[in-house]
């Protein structure tokens, strides 16, 4: 049993020294940091807002002056024939046309050179459009709602990473914990083996004895693989590689110092919490959209020019030989909505839907919200209650099992009892752990609820 004992620690402290070469110590802001940076959430919403941006520059473009330029050079081997009445006045001076008044006659298109080419560049600009200003504002608004769902995203992943980090340093403090009691227990196994030797104890109470240390080797194992869960998934939330080390900073009583004060519910500042933000962003786009439909019943009105080269002749050849000749025109032109088939009326009809759709959500998001602060402050304040009891339970029975052993070894306690009190120390260790990570948790929910959960 001795021999068994020493080896598992043996192995231990070898795994544990491997483990930590070359690894790098964090704290809960360098794992949020970390997270912050490599998430793919988060990545992917500050990609959304560099889109939000593109398409923001997408639409002035469309504001600013556009040039077009066209350039065709076009040879008839066989020109398309003009088509005239028969009794057409022109017809008799046609060289060999007979005139028929009961006919349409064809005759050789007399009025177009058979090749030509032609080259220009035309500049509009946009003067006025209700439809294009409004965009203007939507697109602001979609930068704010993109903007504004990163900052959730980082949110999000706050939460994740303090919950997981916290159940890390959790998990090796218990791992520590149920060394402790292995240790204790190996120690009061070889006084009892030797009192069993000597003929001052019976072999079932050295036997129980190995049970209950069995029973802790075993839990450990479980807490082990546990903590190890809860490494990999603390490295997923932060969004780091599988294969990478690092050591965690903080210990118990560093995490029960972040424990809030007690809280009282109080009234809310809706703003304050990012899917409230998002519901009146998204208030505004729908709002906005309801403007661009009405804005496209004014009429627009655009300036344009045009400037190029021109020439026809009767050889293809001559287009690139012969001079060109320039051609320019300018111009203004308003286009007047008059009647659409009534498509307008109907896609106003569908915005003044979606506006009220998201007014329902806000209000439905209000009283979400009321709930979610009542319920986290409630759940917050039981858990450090049972905080309050489990560290009390926890002291009380490390003095029982300190009791017990002093008056086993004495000779005037039982096997039974000390058995009894290491196991119910191992219980309220167990039921303090928890209930550390209940209040932790607890903290972070009511923190999210009332909004004041910084991606800062």
């Amino acid at each position: 049993m001795k021999n068994r004992f020493f080896l598992a620690l043996l192995i231990l402290a070898s795994a544990i020294t491997v483990h930590a070469q070359g690894e790098t110590t964090m704290s809960l802001k360098q794992c949020i940091d970390y997270a912050l940076l490599h998430s793919a959430s988060v990545n992917n919403a500050q990609l959304d807002e560099y889109i939000a941006a593109a398409k923001v520059g997408e639409v002035k473009a469309t504001g600013l002056p556009q040039i077009n330029g066209e350039a065709a050079v076009i040879d008839n081997p066989q020109l398309r024939p003009m088509f005239f009445k028969g009794d057409n006045q022109f017809i008799p001076a046609i060289p060999g046309v007979t005139p028929d008044p009961n006919n349409v006659i064809a005759v050789p298109n007399i009025f177009q050179l058979r090749s030509s080419g032609e080259a220009s560049a035309t500049l509009t600009q946009l003067l006025f459009n209700g439809s294009f200003l409004v965009a203007l504002k939507t697109t602001k608004a979609y930068s704010e709602l993109s903007t504004k769902a990163t900052q959730k995203a980082k949110i999000d992943v706050v939460e994740a990473v303090k919950k997981a980090y916290y159940m890390v340093l959790i998990n090796g403090e218990r791992i520590n914990s149920l060394n402790s009691n292995i240790a204790r227990l190996d120690t009061t196994f070889k006084q009892t083996q030797a009192l069993n030797k000597s003929g001052f104890v019976e072999k079932l109470d050295l036997n129980r004895l190995e049970v209950r240390y069995l029973n802790l080797v075993t839990e450990k194992q479980k807490f082990e693989n546990m903590s190890a869960l809860s490494v990999a998934l603390l490295k997923f939330q932060m969004g780091m590689p599988a294969k990478e080390n690092f050591i965690l900073e903080g210990n118990i009583e560093s995490l029960k110092a972040t424990l809030m004060a007690a809280t009282e519910t109080t009234d809310m500042d809706y703003s304050r919490r990012i899917e409230y933000s998002l519901l009146e962003s998204q208030k505004k786009i729908n709002q906005q959209i309801l403007k661009n439909v009405n804005a496209g019943y004014l009429p627009s009105l655009a300036a344009f020019g045009t400037f190029g080269y021109t020439r026809s002749d009767v050889r293809f050849g001559n287009l690139f030989t012969k001079k060109w000749y320039n051609f320019s025109m300018i111009g203004i032109k308003a286009t007047i909505p008059i009647f659409d088939g009534l498509s307008k009326h109907y896609q106003a009809q569908q915005a003044k839907l979606e506006i009220k759709k998201t007014e329902n959500n806000i209000e439905s998001f209000k009283n979400a919200i009321d709930l979610q602060v009542t319920q986290s402050s409630i759940t917050y304040n039981n858990a450090v209650k049972s905080l309050e009891t489990q560290s009390k339970n926890l002291e009380l029975s490390k003095e029982i099992a300190r009791v017990s052993k002093i008056k086993y070894q004495e000779g005037v306690g039982t096997n039974l009892e000390l058995v009894n009190a290491e196991a119910d120390l191992k219980d309220a260790q167990t039921n303090y752990y928890d209930a550390i990570y209940q209040a932790l948790v607890s903290t972070i929910d009511y923190q999210k609820s009332t909004g004041k959960l910084s991606a800062e």
